[in-house]
């Protein structure tokens, strides 16, 4: 019997390259609890990392994915102070989504918005903390991170 794979393992190993045309580029990299890199950003607000992409078992493809993705950042656009494209890639699998970072709205918010299109999780990054938080239950997964370029 095979079991399938947890999301979650490729959740904590996932990268996440920030694309921030004024600020310079970011890769932020999963580091153990405790590891923790010098915070970009100059306030230590967090910073949420959503996708539209791929939700549950579902693969659409690019075209399909795109518009869910426009969609979601249309709805996010009122209720943040900040956003930047955002891609996810697992290095083990090579599984990539794009997505984006935003900074402004509440947890809560972030959570809500990204369930409606069907996501798991969420990534939540503050200056101690590197999280994968559910959106369906009370999961929450921490480590630290590090940037890389």
């Amino acid at each position: 019997m095979t079991v399938a794979p947890d999301a979650w393992d490729g959740y904590a190993r996932t990268v996440v390259e920030i694309r921030r045309p004024e600020e310079g580029d970011l890769v932020v990299r999963p580091a153990p609890w405790g590891v923790t890199g010098t915070w970009p950003w100059p306030t230590p607000e967090p910073v949420y990392l959503l996708t539209a992409w791929d939700p549950g078992y579902e693969r659409p493809g690019p075209e399909v994915n795109r518009r869910r993705q426009a969609a979601l950042e249309s709805e996010l656009r009122p209720l943040v102070a900040a956003m930047w494209s955002a891609v996810g890639t697992d290095p083990v699998t090579g599984r990539r989504e794009e997505g984006v970072a935003v900074r402004g709205p509440g947890e809560a918010e972030v959570l809500a918005v990204a369930a409606r299109y069907g996501q798991d999780a969420v990534f939540v990054w503050t200056p101690g903390v590197w999280a994968t938080v559910s959106c369906r239950d009370r999961r929450r997964q921490a480590g630290g991170w590090v940037l890389s370029s």
